[in-house]
């Protein structure tokens, strides 16, 4: 059985503030934006109803590449309508980690918003990385650019619309993109060597532009007393409307014609729980699953105890198994045949994890004789990025996947929402090298799974605990993240989709026995998590299509429309945690429909069609 640890080097990443401050509204002439003080965030800055820019942050990024909490102090703000300016302090401290910064962010009424860091080491460490990163959101995908280096010359370009593998740009000073026709925006840097990554790559919704490149070796160790200053400056070009709004919330829905195949959808085997009850059981069925997922380690003598027990779940439920292989050194390939030939295992999918040509080979060469119908392919079990940069050649290959998770660069509520349109990006250029093979997405969880041996960044945890979990799984906001990702992958016609576990502190309900758990943690001993009430209601048209929905507003709200013969329901999501209230467009023969929502909510439409 998987067992799970809380990464002490990530707690920090994914703790959530205990008290939230509201974001602050700020405008700098037609320029608006909001800036998040918990999270140090100046977001979303837009000229109308365009986005300039997704965001800038400056995360403190220690050699592990974790990102420690920011806490803030001083908090300033003058807010004159058509200008502003705003101060704070920042401390980021954690373990031997002690470093301060102080920061200015500047609107004027001409729209050039300006944004310094002047930061010092409190103490001695080891740093990636300190300073701005820049954000240009993935409606740039395409959009013509120029960019400027630091030796002054210039070129023209454009934003990557597929995912770009490596980086777009590098050397950057200044980087001109057209915000809309007949508008540019400027963006410049200062006090360090920025360079440009595809954030989309682990299913962000952004071009960064950071600072110190790749290419300098690090993690490079810090004095006390050592220093840190930068600018980002802002400004427009062209035909700059006067009109100002934000373009989130309030949003309308539309019910389109575009079909697509529900993906088929299944489960992990539970990290925490080794079987499952006839009461689990019984629940787990209701939501007419596909499949059962599970990870295998053939170096590790375990492996066989894990498949025993997948395979009598599976059969319990009545599903499919997909095995994920990472081979390691000494895959014992012979044990796992005889498994196999004892169990009969429904499994329908091999996906051999890594990127190494050499073990799809190997795995494929041992299992194609007993395979059967079941496809043997590859799968990446950390990001997307791990697929994109190393693509798969061989033609024997017969699915890919890889593992979603929206928490490598942020982990705060608002940018985990902003990923969901990313499933479908990571999905379309999947499709660009893999051609028609089928695209089997898992783990898709909360946090990154660091399964079956699988380092994290920094190296291996204290302990033979692979996988840490998010405090927030058993919310609201978990099921309409979901609903949001469902909709994507199957907007881009993903096969099929491995969510989370059966049971525990990352299933779609909780243990019954949480005895073991560290003290503090949220438990809800034998409850059905929100999320598993809404697998069920999309579990109930398995088999059936999605209907395409788009979103005015997709930070804000989202919808999936679920069709199965004469049956059709709409199942809609609040994205935030403010109650809103959104129009439902062409949705029979009433004109518009309204649906107000709690915080996080999600409300069911059902209709019969002709």
């Amino acid at each position: 059985m998987q067992k799970f640890f809380i990464l002490s080097a990530l707690i920090s990443s994914l703790a959530l503030p205990a008290t939230s401050a509201e974001p602050i509204p700020l405008r700098a002439g037609p320029v608006t934006m909001v800036f998040d003080p918990d999270n140090v965030f100046l977001r979303y800055i837009r000229v109308g109803q365009h986005e300039v820019l997704r965001g800038i942050n400056a995360p403190i990024r220690p050699h592990d590449w974790s990102t420690v909490a920011p806490d803030v102090s001083n908090l300033k703000v003058d807010d004159g309508g058509d200008h502003f300016r705003v101060t704070f302090d920042v401390r980021c401290a954690q373990a031997d980690i002690d470093y301060r910064w102080k920061g200015t962010i500047t609107g004027t009424a001409q729209g050039v918003v300006e944004f310094s860091f002047d930061g010092e080491a409190h103490s001695a460490f080891k740093r990636n990385r300190i300073g701005f990163c820049v954000l240009h959101g993935p409606g740039a995908a395409g959009a013509p650019w120029e960019i400027e280096t630091a030796d002054g010359q210039r070129s023209k370009g454009q934003f990557p619309k597929s995912i770009s593998p490596h980086q777009p740009a590098k050397n950057l000073r200044v980087v001109t993109h057209e915000v809309a026709s007949g508008i540019r925006a400027r963006v410049a840097f200062e006090g360090e060597v920025f360079e440009m990554e595809d954030q989309r790559n682990w299913t962000d919704a952004s071009f960064k532009t950071y600072c110190t490149p790749l290419e300098i070796p690090w993690p490079v160790q810090l004095a006390k007393g050592d220093k840190v200053s930068q600018k980002i400056r802002i400004s427009l070009e062209g035909d700059v409307p006067d009109a100002t709004g934000s373009g989130i919330g309030g949003a309308v829905l539309t019910l389109g014609e575009k079909e697509s195949p529900l993906p088929r959808l299944g489960v992990q085997v539970s990290g925490e729980v080794a079987g499952l009850t006839k009461v689990q059981l019984k629940r787990l069925k209701a939501l007419n699953l596909d499949h059962l997922r599970v990870d295998l380690a053939l170096s590790d003598a375990s492996f066989s105890k894990e498949l025993r027990r997948a395979t009598q779940q599976a059969k319990a439920l009545g599903v499919s198994l997909q095995v994920g292989l990472k081979l390691g050194e000494s895959p014992d390939f012979k044990t796992l045949l005889g498994e196999l030939k004892k169990l009969q295992a429904p499994v329908s999918h091999w996906l051999v994890s890594g990127g190494d040509p050499a073990h799809f080979q190997t795995a494929r060469e041992q299992l194609k004789p007993v395979a059967g119908d079941a496809t043997i392919g590859v799968t990446r079990i950390t990001n997307f990025v791990d697929l994109n940069r190393v693509r798969p050649e061989d033609k024997a290959i017969e699915a890919v996947g890889f593992a979603i998770n929206p928490q490598i660069h942020a982990f705060d509520n608002a940018s985990m929402v902003e990923t969901l349109a990313i499933h479908a990006d990571a999905v379309k250029t999947t499709r660009e090298f893999m051609g028609g093979r089928p695209l089997v997405i898992g783990p898709i969880t909360l946090a990154p799974q660091w399964i079956n041996g699988e380092d994290p960044p920094g190296g291996p945890p204290a302990g033979p605990f692979p996988t840490y979990v998010d405090t927030r799984q058993g919310t609201k906001f978990t099921a309409a993240w979901t609903l949001g990702s469902i909709k994507y992958l199957a907007d881009a016609r993903a096969h099929s989709a491995s969510f989370y576990e059966t049971v525990g502190w990352n299933g779609v309900m909780d243990a019954d026995d949480v005895s073991a758990r560290p003290a503090g943690y949220p438990s809800q001993p034998g409850k059905l998590f929100p999320v598993y009430h809404l697998l069920k209601d999309i579990g109930e048209f398995a088999g059936g299509t999605v209907q395409r929905i788009d979103s005015s507003a997709p930070l804000a709200a989202e919808a999936i429309a679920l069709r199965n013969g004469g049956k059709l329901r709409v199942l809609v999501a609040n994205l935030s945690g403010k109650p809103q209230t959104v129009t439902l467009r062409g949705l029979g023969a009433t004109p518009e429909t309204t649906v107000t929502l709690k915080p996080y909510g999600i409300e069911r439409i059902d209709r019969v069609i002709d």
